[in-house]
């Protein structure tokens, strides 16, 4: 399902402004949960949620950015960031896969009885710094080339050429 208007405007922006504020979230959130052991219970299956939705927030931006990119003009700019676009996605999936693991680390670790408790949990504390890290570099990069791509070429607003407002009255 591609949702690539909302109210006649591109839903493009809005996709990925919810995908720019839910992924560091789920990032941070996992990371979080991971180094401190009495958030899990609580917690961590609201990261997971929170990583998930994440996930198809990145989905939904794509699917109508792509849909965007054919109605927009074509410059050096939109083809980077178009291309850059496309490395979200793993990293949101990365971000969720480790919230996941980390949610279920209580089940996990009886069925694992020959790797210690300790190590696991140093496993998935690393996995979530690289894919918090990752994830958050990647979006960073993004959202800037996407910025570039919109407002590049948008000359700085100035003062306004047609306002009398001098005092230079010609009627003295």
């Amino acid at each position: 399902m591609e949702i690539n208007n909302i109210f006649g405007l591109p839903a493009h922006p809005l996709f990925v402004h919810a995908a720019v504020v839910l992924l560091p979230l789920a990032a941070l959130g996992t990371l979080l949960v991971a180094l401190r052991p009495s958030w899990r219970r609580h917690y961590a299956p609201l990261v997971m949620v929170l990583a998930i939705v994440a996930v198809g927030s990145v989905g939904l931006a794509q699917g109508a950015g792509e849909q965007l990119e054919d109605r927009v003009v074509e410059t050096e700019a939109v083809e980077e960031h178009t291309d850059q676009g496309e490395s979200v996605l793993p990293w949101a999936i990365g971000v969720a896969l480790v919230a996941t693991a980390v949610a279920a680390l209580p089940l996990i670790e009886p069925r694992i009885p020959k790797v210690s408790p300790k190590n696991l949990t140093l496993g998935l504390i690393l996995a979530a710094v690289l894919t918090s890290a990752g994830s958050s570099w990647v979006l960073v990069s993004v959202a800037h080339s996407g910025a570039k791509a919109s407002w590049a070429d948008t000359p700085a607003a100035g003062p306004n050429e047609d306002d009398d407002d001098d005092d230079d009255d010609d009627d003295d």
